[in-house]
C-alpha cells in the first residue's frame, strides 16, 4: 500500500456540520425505502416485536425451518441431536457496529481517510434507525487502541464515537477483542462490520463465522481508489499494512503496476470467498464515494 496515511485523520472526521447532515440523509433514505415494496434497511422488521431478546428462555429440539444461527452446538454434541436456543422476545433492538480502526485505515489518497468515510457509513446506519426506537451500540477495534460503546441513542452513539476516534477519550493500553464479545452479545442482533479487511489472520475469521452463526452479520468494505491501480509516478515509497520498514519502488515499471493491481485483485477475490462461505453479505465503498448515495444502493443487502 502507498505509503500516504495521514498524520492528522482527526482532520477528516465529520464535524458536527457534516453529522447534522448525515442524520438529514439518512432520513431521506428511511423514507425513500418505506415506499418501495420488499426493500429494507439494516434492524427494519415487519415484526411488532423488535428482536429474539436479552435473555436465554430455553433450549429445546431443533424443527424444520428454525433459523440455524439459533444452534445451540453443545447441546447438540452432547446429545446427538440437533438442539436451538430459544430467546425472550425483548422490546428494544439493538444494532451493532464495528468500526475497525487499523493502521491501514488511515490512509487516503483523495481527500479523506478510509476511517473518515467509515465513520459516515457508521452514521448514516445508526441514524436510519433513529425513529425505530432502537439503540446502536459501538465496537471500535484497532491500533488506536479499543473501546465498546454501550447501547444507547444513535445521536449518543456517534459522537462518542467520534470523540474516541479524534482521541479525546482514549485509554491507553485497552485492547478490544472484538471476537469475543460478539460471541458474548445477545443472540439476534444486527452487526454491521466496517473495515478495509486488510491483516485480517485467521482468528479474526473465526470470529466472524462464529458472529454470523449467532447474529445477522452484514460487512462493508472501505477502500482507496489508490489501494487498486497504482499510478506511474516514478520512485514512490510504500510501506506494508503489518507495519514493516518502508520500501521504494519504481511505478514506472509495468510490470510493478501490473503486480500491484494483481495483488488487490487477489484481496478483493478471497474477501468475497471468506465472506460468502461465512453467509456474510457485503458492500464496498469506495473513499471518492457519496456514503449517504452508497447507502440508498445497499437496501435489503442486509436482509438474511
Amino acid at each position: 500500500m502507498m505509503d500516504h496515511r495521514l498524520q492528522t485523520h482527526r482532520d477528516f472526521l465529520p464535524d458536527q456540520m457534516e453529522l447534522a447532515r448525515l442524520e438529514i440523509q439518512a432520513a431521506h433514505i428511511r423514507n425513500q425505502q418505506h415506499g418501495r415494496t420488499g426493500e429494507r434497511l439494516p434492524n427494519q422488521s415487519h415484526s411488532h416485536f423488535l428482536g429474539r431478546g436479552l435473555d436465554l428462555e430455553k433450549v429445546r429440539a431443533y424443527s424444520p425451518g428454525d433459523d440455524i444461527r439459533a444452534m445451540d452446538w453443545r447441546v447438540t454434541a452432547r446429545t446427538g441431536k440437533p438442539h436451538v436456543k430459544v430467546y425472550r422476545e425483548e422490546r428494544q433492538r439493538v444494532m451493532a457496529l464495528l468500526v475497525q480502526t487499523s493502521g491501514s485505515m488511515l490512509f487516503g489518497s483523495s481527500g479523506t481517510t478510509k476511517l473518515a468515510q467509515a465513520a459516515r457509513m457508521a452514521a448514516l446506519l445508526a441514524f436510519t434507525v433513529q425513529r425505530r426506537r432502537e439503540q446502536v451500540s459501538v465496537l471500535l477495534p484497532g491500533d488506536l487502541g479499543g473501546v465498546e460503546i454501550p447501547p444507547c441513542s444513535p445521536r449518543d452513539a456517534m459522537w462518542r464515537m467520534l470523540d474516541f476516534l479524534a482521541g479525546g477519550n482514549r485509554e491507553a493500553g485497552h485492547s478490544l477483542i472484538w471476537e469475543r464479545r460478539l460471541a458474548s452479545m445477545p443472540g439476534g442482533r444486527t452487526v454491521v462490520i466496517i473495515s478495509d479487511f486488510i491483516g485480517w489472520d485467521d482468528e479474526n475469521w473465526q470470529g466472524l463465522r462464529y458472529a454470523a452463526m449467532r447474529h445477522r452479520v452484514s460487512a462493508i468494505q472501505v477502500y482507496d481508489p489508490r489501494e487498486c491501480t497504482m499510478p506511474d509516478m516514478g520512485l514512490a515509497r510504500m510501506s506494508a499494512p503489518d507495519g514493516s520498514s518502508p520500501f521504494l519502488i519504481n511505478t514506472g515499471h509495468r510490470r510493478a503496476r501490473e503486480k500491484f493491481a494483481a495483488c488487490w485483485e487477489s484481496h478483493r477475490r478471497q474477501l468475497f470467498s471468506r465472506l460468502s462461505l461465512a453467509r456474510v453479505p457485503y458492500w464496498a465503498v469506495s473513499t471518492i464515494e457519496d456514503p449517504s448515495a452508497s447507502l440508498g444502493h445497499m437496501a435489503g443487502l442486509f436482509v438474511h
